[in-house]
């Protein structure tokens, strides 16, 4: 668990993956921003499981499409010590039917976004001489699928920016990795699927791990934990796996 008196910034932390890691990440002494957009119940609801934790929580909305509205919420978070880009934009769509509007509109959630809360929230980090940056990636990368090239292509470059961060940061005692999450089942994934449904052949992606079973956002948290605690000083540019075995690194 992370030390007491950090403030955290977690994207998307209305539900699924960013609920699960706000909720983990909460502890007494501890402040989680929940950042939404347009699900103020919903985040409301994670921030009182947040404050069961014995942490303070607040909510804050913000269109991460928008850059002003991402440096707004830079602003509002206050000074964070522990940085959460989850918040993702989904894209299931097809290379022969893909839009230059699409494709941008994927990186700019996707890259954009971690790239200007990044840049705007490590000044304190550094300064303060401490600091956690944590993306959320996909086992996607790895496999060049089954999601569409956009959000293939946008994870991947956040990897990128991963390892140019941590290079960067290192010095300053800030350190920056990836959580590589495989067949998390969330809400989001399940409306997704819906909209897309596969072929009735393709087999489920559990089925394909080592550890055969559907994981869940909370399989994610003690590895966001670990990440975001003291004891990771010493890990900085990495790309952690949590997905059963799904892909190897």
């Amino acid at each position: 668990m992370i030390v007491v008196s950090r403030r955290v910034l977690v994207t998307g932390g209305r539900r699924g993956i960013g609920a699960a890691i706000a909720v983990g990440l909460a502890s007494p002494g501890t402040t989680v921003v929940i950042h939404h957009v347009a699900a103020p119940d919903e985040a409301s609801a994670v921030a009182s499981l947040c404050r069961a934790r014995g942490a303070d929580a607040v909510v804050a909305e913000a269109d991460l499409s928008v850059t002003d509205e991402v440096l707004a919420l830079a602003k509002a978070a206050g000074p964070v010590d522990v940085l959460v880009n989850n918040a993702a934009r989904a894209s299931n769509v097809g290379l022969e039917v893909l839009t230059p509007d699409e494709w941008l509109a994927t990186f700019a959630v996707n890259v954009t976004a971690p790239m200007l809360l990044s840049q705007a929230l490590s000044r304190g980090m550094t300064e303060r001489g401490w600091g956690r940056i944590i993306n959320i990636t996909s086992a996607t990368v790895r496999m060049g699928g089954p999601s569409g090239p956009s959000y293939v292509s946008s994870k991947a470059a956040l990897i990128g920016l991963t390892r140019s961060l941590a290079r960067t940061l290192g010095r300053s005692g800030v350190t920056v990795n990836a959580i590589s999450p495989g067949a998390i089942q969330t809400e989001g994934e399940v409306e997704l699927a819906a909209r897309h449904p596969r072929p009735p052949s393709a087999v489920p992606l559990a089925e394909r791990q080592a550890v055969p079973r559907q994981l869940v956002p909370d399989d994610l948290v003690a590895t966001a934990q670990w990440l975001a605690s003291p004891g990771a000083a010493a890990v900085t540019g990495q790309v952690i796996e949590v997905g059963g075995g799904l892909v190897y690194r």
